[in-house]
């Protein structure tokens, strides 16, 4: 019984987890309306810091997602049923380990930049408000690269290239 109990527990959070990848683009929006509606609250730092220590979480996560179904309909293009192969596995994995690390490096270029301005010292709602404008380019950064590579190859993804 403990072992369905803990089956149960881990299938439920598979699924919370799911979730949140799933709405975590809309959920970003969320400290625009604390920053109009509570200029000065303290919890907006406390939003800058969830939502960079998500991001790369939620990056991987749509990076998979979107350039895995720019190689299905690669795959499919022509005719062919898709395969599930071990190649696929490997390239999911890869697309996902880019976004991950991808995001980290572009969040910490973007912390250390913001940082070394001074634009966030003391309650500024000004600066907040750029961080949060910016933050969602930054978080995003791999799978807007992707697409400015696809749309400059003239539609054409990265395993053509490779």
């Amino acid at each position: 019984m403990e072992f369905l109990n803990k089956l149960v527990q881990f299938v439920l959070m598979q699924i919370a987890a799911l979730g949140f990848m799933l709405i975590a683009p809309v959920l970003y929006l969320i400290p625009f309306v604390f920053i109009v509606l509570t200029p000065n609250n303290d919890i907006i730092p406390m939003l800058a810091v969830a939502m960079m220590m998500t991001g790369p979480f939620v990056s991987a996560f749509w990076t998979m997602i979107v350039c895995m179904v720019r190689r299905y309909r690669r795959i499919t293009a022509d005719g062919n049923p898709y395969q599930c192969s071990l190649g696929g596995m490997f390239a999911a994995t890869g697309w996902m380990l880019y976004g991950f690390f991808g995001t980290v490096a572009t969040e910490l270029l973007f912390v250390f930049t913001v940082h070394s301005l001074g634009n966030l010292r003391g309650p500024n709602p000004r600066g907040w408000a750029a961080w949060f404008a910016a933050a969602p380019f930054v978080i995003f950064a791999p799978l807007l690269l992707v697409w400015v590579w696809g749309t400059l190859v003239k539609g054409q993804s990265l395993a053509n290239l490779a």
